[in-house]
């Protein structure tokens, strides 16, 4: 078979079974891998809260700025509205001076 290693019948000897872990170490082993994925977890639940704050104050950041906008945007209409009302109240009155001045300089008007 292709990669597969013919198994040794041996019986093991002292050499071997030293470097084989005993009970205790992999308990020490296993104790100490439980205290560091505590300890990156605290981390990781830090960096979590970290970014949702980070989050929550640039989402604020944006919705007063939109909202600051809208306002602005709503001014300007309504500057406008009454711009284009009064432009149109001018308009009207320069038309009317306009027709007394052509009959005030018409020939019929001054004989």
């Amino acid at each position: 078979m292709v990669g597969l290693k013919k198994t040794d019948n041996r019986v093991a000897t002292k050499e071997d079974i030293k470097k084989v872990a005993s009970k205790s170490e992999l308990k020490r082993t296993e104790k100490v891998l439980r205290e560091e994925i505590l300890r990156v977890e605290e981390r990781l639940e830090r960096t979590e809260e970290k970014l949702s704050k980070q989050m929550r104050e640039q989402h604020n950041e944006v919705m007063t700025t939109l909202s600051n906008f809208g306002g602005r945007v709503t001014t300007l209409e309504d500057e406008n509205t009454v711009g284009a009302d009064h432009t149109r109240e001018l308009r009207v009155e320069v038309d009317d001076h306009e027709k007394r001045i052509t009959n005030l300089e018409s020939p019929t008007a001054a004989a």
